[in-house]
């Protein structure tokens, strides 16, 4: 009879014998993964012990992982993807964690639902580079299909699954990472948008509209928090998470100084705790303090309290416990479902998110004193090379734009003004827009030097105006 040819990778019978001299042997056929067909033999002192020395030397021929007490080549991709999550999991409750809670509920949720359904049944060894690719292209060709573009998701869910693969190989239960060599499409480049400081106008008018129209109605009675967060947030940059993360310590209204606010927090979503308020900004470079405009500030005074204690939210939520009403920062979740409420009464849906205000105070402060102090109001990382690594003290102070903001305000009510009132204002251009060698000539020698450094976006918001300008009336005092 024939013999069985074999694969690649597989043995055939083990034979053990006795020798004339007293020893044990065991010998078996291999095919290596080349396809080289040989024969491999060991000897030892009984026959059990010749068996496990063959079984030895098959392995090391073909570097086939063993596993661990853990995780085995035969184990599924469903339960290393668990096991990777638990492990992040406990990482994540650790002094000065190397990942935060709500870092691994993202990628739980990217491997539940991108992952899992296509290979989670499958073992670690019948993981190919083509069975990988497969999966990433089916994942692509789902988002073609669909309302959104999921290249994005796929390049996430990617490098996750290269985690999951590459703790797979430290556990001894794979010899190398077959996701290593998927490919995805480019990622778009993004493309920032801002508001023009009509939409800003607008914008508050819509928030203070809604907050009046609630008046007199059954419930709970309007608070001015939509209006004043709308405020902090084209005061200062902030993302919604680090607003409704204030507290009135943060705060500080002084007469006799600067007017600031210092961030130090923001708000997190956190399975199985809700939204919480994370004691740390989302990065080192987070942690800053900003000198606010006087319409940030005269909305703040709107909204406090006759009396306040330092661990007072700014935004607080009423919430009941024990019969007693505690007070915990608002969700982000809220303030987002009332400014939609907001810019619906308005007929202005779907316009504006509170992002798009972030980049609006961004696009205004680059334009006005370049992009290095736009990214330090912003929190952002300057890269500064060794020398911003190692030598120098990072200011947490970040730089003033007060009073590029408070302009980006009172131009949008100027403009406003003169259309109610039927004309135009002599500095004003037909379309409502300063003119275009006012909007370049923004900067003063500080400014200037800094954007000789630095290049400017594009994406620059329409009416912008000298520093230098008279100050407006509001018409919100």
């Amino acid at each position: 009879v024939a013999r069985q040819r074999l694969k690649p990778g597989e043995h055939g019978k083990i034979f053990i014998y006795q020798t004339p001299g007293g020893q044990w042997r065991a010998k078996t056929r291999l095919r290596l993964m080349d396809g080289t067909e040989t024969q491999v033999s060991r000897v030892g002192r009984s026959a059990d012990a010749a068996r496990l020395n063959v079984q030895a030397a098959l392995a090391e021929r073909l570097d086939v992982p063993q596993g661990s007490g853990a995780l085995r080549p035969a184990s599924k991709v469903g339960l290393a993807a668990r096991q990777w999550i638990n492990e992040l999991r406990e990482q994540s409750t650790w002094p000065n964690p190397p990942i935060l809670p709500q870092t691994v509920d993202e990628y739980e949720r990217l491997l539940a639902n991108h992952l899992v359904p296509y290979l989670g049944k499958l073992r670690l060894n019948e993981l190919t580079p083509a069975v990988c690719q497969d999966w990433i292209n089916a994942l692509i060709q789902k988002g073609k299909s669909g309302p959104h573009d999921l290249v994005v998701t796929a390049a996430q869910v990617r490098g996750a699954f290269r985690q999951v693969l590459d703790r797979a190989i430290v556990h001894d239960a794979m010899r190398y990472n077959p996701a290593d060599k998927i490919t995805t499409p480019k990622r778009k480049q993004p493309d920032p948008k801002a508001l023009t400081v009509n939409d800003v106008y607008r914008l508050r008018r819509a928030v203070r509209d809604w907050e009046t129209s609630r008046k007199g109605r059954p419930g709970p009675k309007p608070t001015g928090h939509l209006p004043a967060a709308v405020d902090v947030m084209l005061g200062t940059g902030l993302r919604i998470g680090e607003v409704m993360s204030l507290l009135w310590g943060d705060v500080n209204l002084t007469e006799d100084g600067l007017p600031t606010i210092s961030v130090a927090s923001t708000m997190v979503d956190i399975k199985g705790q809700g939204t919480v308020r994370q004691a740390h900004t989302k990065t080192a470079a987070g942690r800053r303090t900003i000198i606010i405009p006087k319409f940030t500030v005269e909305a703040l005074k709107a909204i406090r309290p006759a009396t306040t204690t330092d661990d007072m939210p700014v935004f607080p939520a009423r919430r009941f416990k024990n019969g007693t009403v505690a007070l915990k920062p608002q969700t982000t979740h809220n303030v987002r479902r009332t400014l939609r409420d907001a810019l619906e009464l308005a007929k202005m849906p779907g316009e504006v998110h509170p992002h798009l205000l972030r980049s609006t105070v961004a696009t205004f402060v680059a334009r006005e004193q370049g992009v290095a102090d736009a990214a330090a109001l912003l929190g952002h990382k300057i890269n500064a090379g060794v020398t911003g690594r190692h030598y120098i003290e990072r200011l947490q102070l970040a730089p003033d734009t007060s009073e590029v903001l408070q302009a980006l305000i009172e131009i949008g009510e100027a403009e406003a003004r003169a259309e109610e009132s039927g004309g135009r204002e002599e500095d004003l251009s037909d379309d409502g827009a300063f003119r275009a060698n006012e909007v370049a000539g923004l900067t003063d020698g500080r400014a200037n030097s800094q954007n000789e450094a630095a290049q400017t976006p594009e994406a620059t918001p329409r009416g912008a105006a000298p520093s230098s300008r008279p100050r407006q009336r509001a018409l919100f005092d």
